[in-house]
């Protein structure tokens, strides 16, 4: 079983608030899309989270830590739904807005910043400890995880378009 934190502190209210809030926003937002493709973005979301950390934030690579111990807690599990409700609000205006051409990069870096400065808050927070890795490796992978995040959203949408169109 994970341990529960030693001492309940700002990262884990962090983790908790930014969660809550996250997902609190998205549900006031007006229905665009079935709530499966919700939940698949939420599990792609938190699956690409859980790769990537145990890529590089365990050895032999160590490049970071996580919360309060060393070894895995119950907020960390948590840690990994942190960013979902954010990754939500980038499909849903990107569904909404449609962007086109150069728009296009320019949402996807507008993203990646705005991750870039949720994970610097993070940071602040003591919810990752660096120990070699680096923003710029950070804005490097937001760059490449919101364009996944947008390329599996458009698929999982055309996909049930076209699932539509048969049946009719």
């Amino acid at each position: 079983m994970l341990p529960l934190p030693e001492q309940f502190n700002e990262n884990e209210w962090f983790i908790i608030l930014t969660t809550v809030c996250g997902f609190i926003l998205i549900l006031l937002l007006p229905k665009r899309y079935p709530h499966v493709i919700s939940i698949l973005m939420v599990l792609f979301t938190v699956t690409i989270a859980i790769i990537m950390d145990h890529l590089i934030a365990t050895p032999p690579l160590d490049l970071y830590d996580l919360n309060d111990l060393e070894k895995y807690e119950v907020t960390d599990i948590v840690t990994y739904l942190m960013y979902s409700p954010y990754a939500l609000l980038c499909v849903y205006l990107f569904d909404k807005f449609d962007p086109k051409g150069k728009y296009i990069t320019t949402y996807v870096v507008f993203w990646s910043l705005f991750a870039l400065g949720f994970e610097w808050l993070a940071v602040f927070f003591n919810v990752f400890k660096f120990s070699g890795w680096t923003f710029l490796n950070s804005f490097a992978f937001y760059l490449l995880a919101t364009s996944i995040y947008i390329l599996f959203f458009r698929f999982i949408m055309d996909s049930l378009k076209s699932k539509k169109a048969k049946e009719v």
